[in-house]
């Protein structure tokens, strides 16, 4: 809290000495009332800080609002690859029919093997 006093107070003296040392004709109304002195120099402050943090929020809705949108965008591309890989299979199918014979026979060669070697197990 120490810390927060001092630097609060560090930047009201140097509002004040600011505004005494610039010549500027710059005026601020609140409510109608001129406000002159440091009180000047720290509602601009406020108030270009409020701005900053309106602008802040509004990066990060906009950060959280792009993630969404590639990742839904993201999710997409996948089902769309995925239909395009189901399609060029099918398209190759009759192509790819050579291939499938020997793998076939292959696979029925050793699924008869795992067959037999289950039963010698068993019948121990």
């Amino acid at each position: 809290m120490k810390k927060l006093l001092t630097f609060v107070l560090i930047v009201m003296l140097a509002c004040l000495f600011l505004d005494k040392i610039s010549d500027s004709d710059m005026h601020m109304q609140f409510n109608g009332d001129d406000v002159d002195g440091p009180l000047e120099w720290l509602f601009g402050l406020v108030f270009a800080g409020g701005g900053l943090l309106v602008a802040a929020i509004a990066v990060v809705c906009a950060a959280v609002v792009t993630g969404v949108v590639l990742a839904g965008v993201g999710v997409v591309l996948i089902a769309v690859v995925a239909l395009c890989v189901v399609l060029a299979l099918a398209l190759s199918t009759p192509v790819l029919l050579p291939l499938l014979i020997p793998v076939a026979i292959v696979w029925l060669i050793v699924s008869r093997n795992r067959k037999q070697a289950q039963a010698r197990q068993h019948s121990l």
